[in-house]
């Protein structure tokens, strides 16, 4: 997905939040094209990150036919994520409301409200809430694959598995093998 599709994209999800039920129409026009969707905030699924925020899916994979995936997401302070990268998708972040930290590059950055990142696929990152409030920011990538890390890891978080413990941690190595994720260690200070 190049930047103005995600940028159109992200504007959509914005939009479609206030909206009651989710629903498709479709025109003659937009035959060959595939019909317009709207995803209201209650057509997302949502699922827990490790105790720390909240991943809300509003487009997967199995919806765009493995091209690009689309989510909501809430980290809470103190929330971080280990370094990773994504061998085939290229990753995008918008700042909603809060402070989203990256490490990017070797260093950490700070993105206010309104910033964009972009992270080419092969890209080491962590993410991180290092604020004293919850972040709110919509996350894309394509082609689709690491959105099945969410329900992957919500599904652990239900079997009662405790993150940071060895089990959980061989758990994660697994999950992530077939999410197009590559972890790397933990995040960098």
């Amino acid at each position: 997905m190049d930047r103005r599709n995600f940028l159109q994209m992200s504007a959509l999800a914005a939009t479609a939040l206030p909206i009651q039920g989710a629903f498709a129409m479709q025109t003659a026009s937009q035959q060959t094209r595939g019909a317009a969707t709207i995803i209201s905030p209650k057509g997302a699924q949502a699922y827990s990150m490790m105790g720390g925020g909240e991943a809300r899916l509003l487009v997967t994979g199995e919806k765009t036919k493995g091209a690009w995936w689309m989510g909501r997401f809430r980290e809470d302070p103190g929330f971080t994520t280990q370094l990773h990268y994504h061998p085939k998708a290229d990753e995008q972040f918008y700042v909603l409301e809060g402070v989203l930290s990256v490490y990017v590059v070797d260093a950490w950055h700070e993105l206010g409200p309104g910033t964009l990142g972009l992270l080419p696929h092969g890209t080491p990152h962590a993410q991180a809430n290092h604020s004293d409030k919850p972040v709110h920011f919509l996350g894309s990538g394509a082609p689709a694959g690491f959105e099945k890390f969410f329900p992957a890891v919500d599904g652990l978080m239900k079997r009662r598995l405790k993150p940071g413990t060895p089990e959980f941690a061989a758990e994660i190595r697994k999950i992530a093998a077939g999410c197009d994720m590559v972890p790397l260690g933990p995040p960098p200070k």
